[in-house]
């Protein structure tokens, strides 16, 4: 048997050694990844299945490592049952505050109702309803929410900008006993793997990890659809002041659902407003200074009552507060009641502009700034104000 030297010159081997160290660096990154668990459903009728043949695992009460195409959850009063592929006869009874774990390897995703996800689900049974909660990294998880949030066919940048807000956002919710997000418009819209494309995964893996931070705190990334011209401050929705969350010049005048309408019936000003009777006439009190209406005087039949411009629009289900008033006189009304002792009824028109609070990032305005090249950053130092992006740290939260 002969041997040979072989001679490796230095720099080789140094490229060599420094891969190594930048293979593992990344590998300690990714498992390090923070991990959401988003609530993705509740109710008490539930059904979670395979995508194909390869079978769902099933951990939790009475079942270790059960191999399932599907599962049906139902809560009937105290009690609450599962049943395996569609098997009605042999149906299991599930105790309060018990744990379900449902894990695939598919990467097609488990079917929660009409979605797929990726990741965990995490099935809890309470004594009121059943929660599905998601569990998984939150690039993956972002990778879904920027196509949920905004049209994938908007510019880069722009993507690019919803999924440093978000990731902001997200991480700042953590902490939640149960579960740490919605996956409604409440926090932020994930629609699981139904939204994630290219380029939503694009944008997440070129900005991984970086996040919103204002004096090396996570800021409140909020974010809305369009503000009408101006976006609004914080301290003029909620009673909260974040220097970073002030009043700007939105860019969101090409939105083509900027300025939108909605009537009300005298009949539906009844139902919303009983106490005094329907509305008659509207004085508005103050305005914000980018135009929202603050609070408002309402006066019906039988009374008036004050109320805020942020609890009027949720009343009336606006899409926002940047609103003014026409009340008319319904003339049916009073062809049919030709007489002076009956109350005058007056239907309501409520002309608007914007949709959402108004506070932080404005999704049409980011997509009109990335659509004259206007980068991420930018975009982002626009309106939040006095910020830093920068990668996530824990000492961030």
């Amino acid at each position: 048997m002969i041997f040979k030297t072989i001679k490796i010159p230095h720099k080789f081997f140094l490229v060599v050694i420094i891969g190594f160290f930048v293979f593992q660096n990344n590998s300690v990154s990714a498992s390090r990844e923070p991990l959401m668990r988003v609530l993705i459903s509740k109710g008490n009728n539930l059904r979670i299945r395979s995508d194909r043949s390869i079978p769902l695992t099933i951990k939790g009460q009475n079942f270790s490592n059960k191999k399932v195409k599907g599962l049906t959850l139902k809560k009937e009063s105290n009690r609450t049952k599962i049943f395996f592929d569609k098997n009605k006869q042999k149906i299991y009874d599930l105790n309060n505050e018990s744990k379900i774990i449902v894990k695939s390897t598919d990467e097609r995703g488990i079917w929660v109702g009409q979605k797929r996800y990726s990741g965990i689900i995490s099935v809890l049974i309470l004594d009121s309803e059943i929660l599905v909660i998601n569990i998984l990294g939150i690039e993956k998880y972002l990778s879904s929410v920027v196509g949920s949030e905004m049209p994938t066919k908007w510019p880069l940048e722009a993507l690019k900008a919803q999924a440093i807000a978000s990731r902001t956002y997200a991480l700042k919710q953590k902490g939640n006993e149960l579960y740490d997000i919605d996956s409604t418009q409440k926090n932020q819209v994930y629609n699981g793997l139904e939204s994630r494309t290219f380029k939503t995964l694009r944008a997440v893996r070129t900005t991984r990890s970086l996040v919103l931070t204002y004096k090396n705190k996570l800021i409140n990334a909020l974010f809305h659809s369009s503000s009408g011209g101006m976006t609004e401050n914080s301290q003029d929705v909620w009673n909260n002041e974040y220097p970073y969350l002030s009043s700007v010049k939105d860019f969101d005048t090409y939105n083509p659902k900027l300025r939108w309408q909605k009537k009300f019936s005298h009949q539906d000003l009844e139902r919303f407003f009983p106490e005094i009777g329907g509305i008659k006439k509207i004085e508005i009190i103050d305005i914000t200074n980018s135009g929202r209406v603050k609070n408002i005087k309402l006066i019906g039949n039988y009374g008036s009552n004050k109320i805020s411009g942020v609890d009027f629009r949720k009343k009336l289900n606006l899409k926002s507060n940047f609103i003014r008033f026409k009340l008319i006189e319904d003339k049916k009304n009073l062809s049919d009641n030709d007489n002076s002792s009956f109350p005058i009824e007056k239907n309501l028109i409520v002309i608007g502009r914007g949709s959402g609070h108004g506070v932080g990032m404005s999704q049409w305005g980011a997509n009109f700034m990335a659509s004259k090249g206007i980068k991420a950053e930018r975009i982002l130092k626009h309106f939040y104000k006095g910020v830093r992006i920068e990668p996530f740290n824990k000492k961030f939260l």
